[in-house]
């Protein structure tokens, strides 16, 4: 993580956070009308959340020499993803039965691409989504956080206090599409986080967390 002056660190800190982190926990859907992806038109807010996060890795990533095996972890971290959306569905279908309500936003009601173009917009929402996400959640905000508060020595526990937080957050973030959801996403955060420290490098995350997109849309 680069550093630059602590006012400037902490400002562009607070506008990403109130800008870009905190806007997904106002989201609300009506689950037995609204499909989650209904139009596949060209995705100019996930294009324009790349693009910033591009900046950010440009201002605050530190390359790291770290000499890892990529394609396993890879390979490793979609599988674990995978299998935790199986988990997920299963719990969800296994409540049901049950009669107990899951949250899980059934309106699974995803209108697939019908086109080339339509396709093609889904890839890039995909990418893009996958990319700003691994940004912001898996690097930044924790990595950022924790330069914050080492830097004043607030905590003594701050390194477990900033990966509980990205957790919570980054999970959090997902309550539009009930609780089934935001259970899978915290565990999927930290099979990509851990990919992340392990390899040293951001695509491999972000290559992971784009397969198991579209992958998942396929198998709807």
């Amino acid at each position: 993580m680069k550093k630059h002056t602590l006012l400037s660190d902490i400002a562009v800190f607070l506008l990403i956070f109130f800008l870009f982190i905190v806007p997904p926990f106002f989201v609300s859907m009506d689950k037995n009308t609204s499909p989650l992806f209904n139009g596949w038109g060209f995705p100019w807010y996930q294009t324009l959340l790349a693009v910033l996060c591009v900046v950010i890795l440009f201002f605050y990533y530190e390359k790291q020499n770290k000499k890892t095996l990529i394609i396993a972890p890879v390979l490793i971290t979609y599988g674990m993803l995978f299998s935790v959306s199986l988990f997920c569905r299963f719990l969800s279908e296994f409540l049901k039965s049950k009669g107990i309500d899951s949250g899980m936003y059934e309106a699974g009601i995803v209108f697939k691409p019908d086109s080339f173009i339509k396709w093609m917009n889904c890839l890039i929402l995909f990418l893009t989504g996958a990319f700003y996400e691994e940004v912001l959640y898996r690097f930044y905000f924790i990595d950022m956080l924790f330069s914050l508060i080492t830097r004043k020595k607030v905590f003594r526990f701050s390194r477990l206090l900033c990966e509980i937080a990205g957790l919570v957050i980054f999970a959090c973030a997902h309550f539009y599409m009930g609780w089934i959801a935001v259970l899978n996403a915290a565990i999927a955060h930290i099979f990509l986080r851990r990919c992340y420290l392990h390899t040293g490098k951001l695509w491999p995350c972000v290559v992971s967390h784009f397969i198991y997109n579209v992958v998942s849309l396929i198998l709807l």
